[in-house]
């Protein structure tokens, strides 16, 4: 018999405790569910949104906000990946192979960078107007 969208999340004593001691944080519960797992979200103190399973989740209003958190994703990713990558090479001394993924790394870090002082710009826009 398969299990509804989140229902078995319900069922794991952990996923409670976790949603319990959001609330008992001051998390607000949201109406919007995670499109994940189907558990509700909650608004902590801080506005940000949570999935208790997920962690940190996004709440997109159009495509372009959606493209745009994608992309941070996928820069995260690239930027774990070649960390590790750089890692083993290190570990098998490869030197040259460790520096040619440390430029990726960086160049995945000048991109978030980039990005991050963009949505600033964007959020002081918005506060003047």
């Amino acid at each position: 018999m398969r299990e509804e969208k989140g229902e078995m999340s319900y069922r794991d004593p952990e996923i409670v405790k976790k949603m319990t001691r959001l609330v008992a944080e001051g998390a607000v519960m949201l109406a919007e569910m995670c499109p994940l797992d189907g558990l509700p979200l909650f608004k902590l103190k801080s506005g940000e949104v949570v999935c208790p399973s997920h962690g940190k989740v996004h709440i997109v209003k159009s495509e372009e906000e959606a493209v745009e958190v994608e992309v941070e994703y996928l820069l995260r990713d690239i930027l774990r990946a070649a960390v590790r990558r750089a890692k083993e090479a290190v570990e098998e001394e490869d030197a040259e192979e460790a520096l040619r993924w440390l430029s990726v790394a960086e160049a995945a870090g000048r991109i978030r960078a980039r990005q991050e002082k963009g949505e600033e710009k964007a959020r002081e826009g918005t506060k003047q107007s």
